[in-house]
C-alpha cells in the first residue's frame, strides 16, 4: 500500500495518493510522439500522470489553454521518481516546490559569479610576454531562459486513436463509471463523464470511452480507457 493514506490530488476517483497510468497499449513510445521541451505554466502547481495538458509551443509552456492556437491535448506520463521505503507510483505526482529551475551554463548568468567566466572585455597578457592585449569575441546571442515563475518540464505524449490505458486520474466517484460510458478532458485537463455527449473529436477535443471497470496495480479501483471516434 502507498505511504500516503488519502486522497492526495485533485481526480475524485483515486482513494489515497494521487492519480496513476498503467500503459496497455500506447503508440507515442513507437511512434515518436513524446515531448518534453515546455515547462508548465506557471499557474499550475500540480500535474498528475494521467491529466491532460496543451503543448502550447507558440507560448512556450504547458497549459490548459482554450486558444485555437494552443495545440492539441497531451496526457502528462512523468517517469514515476519516488525515494521513501513503503511509496507507490500513488505517492509521484509532479508538484511545482519541488522543482527548481537553474542556468547551469555561465551562458545567460546574470547573478551568479559564473557571469565573470565569459568576460572577455578586459586585458590580459599572453604566456612569455608582457604585452597586454584584449581578447575579441563574435557577437553572441544569449539563450532564452525559462518563462518567468515556470519551474517543472512534464514529458507528455500524444494519445492516438485506439490508444488503450488504465488510470484512475479521473474526476468522478468510484462505482459511477461503467462499460461504454464516454468521458471527456475538463478544463483542468483530468477526464471527466461526458454525460451531454458534448466531446466533438479530433485533437482538439478528443473522444474516450471506458472499455473495462477495472483495478489499479496497487488494488485501487481504475477503469482502462481507450480513445475512440
Amino acid at each position: 500500500m502507498a505511504k500516503s493514506s488519502k486522497r492526495l490530488g485533485n481526480a475524485t476517483f483515486v482513494q489515497y495518493g494521487y492519480g496513476q497510468v498503467e500503459p496497455n497499449h500506447l503508440s507515442a513510445p513507437r511512434n515518436g510522439q513524446v515531448y518534453a521541451q515546455l515547462p508548465a505554466a506557471s499557474t499550475i502547481e500540480i500535474l498528475e500522470n494521467g491529466q491532460f495538458v496543451k503543448y502550447n509551443y507558440a507560448k512556450g509552456v504547458c497549459d490548459f489553454s482554450t486558444e485555437a492556437t494552443s495545440g492539441a491535448w497531451m496526457m502528462v506520463f512523468n517517469e514515476v521518481k519516488i525515494y521513501r521505503d513503503r511509496e507507490t507510483d500513488a505517492d509521484f505526482a509532479m508538484i511545482k516546490d519541488n522543482y527548481n529551475a537553474r542556468v547551469y551554463s555561465p551562458i545567460g548568468q546574470t547573478v551568479s559569479t559564473l557571469a565573470t567566466i565569459s568576460d572577455y572585455t578586459g586585458e590580459a597578457v599572453r604566456e612569455g610576454s608582457d604585452v597586454a592585449y584584449k581578447k575579441n569575441m563574435e557577437t553572441f546571442t544569449y539563450p532564452a531562459l525559462m518563462p518567468e515563475g515556470t519551474k517543472m518540464v512534464p514529458r507528455v505524449i500524444k494519445i492516438s486513436i485506439g490508444d488503450i490505458w488504465t488510470t484512475n486520474t479521473i474526476k468522478a466517484n468510484a462505482g459511477e463509471l461503467a462499460v461504454g460510458d464516454r468521458l471527456k478532458i475538463d478544463t483542468d485537463g483530468y477526464l471527466t463523464k461526458d454525460t451531454e455527449t458534448s466531446a466533438k473529436g479530433g485533437d482538439l477535443d478528443p473522444i474516450f470511452a471506458v472499455v473495462k471497470v477495472y483495478t489499479m496495480p496497487d488494488l485501487q479501483p481504475g477503469v482502462k480507457v481507450q480513445r475512440v471516434g
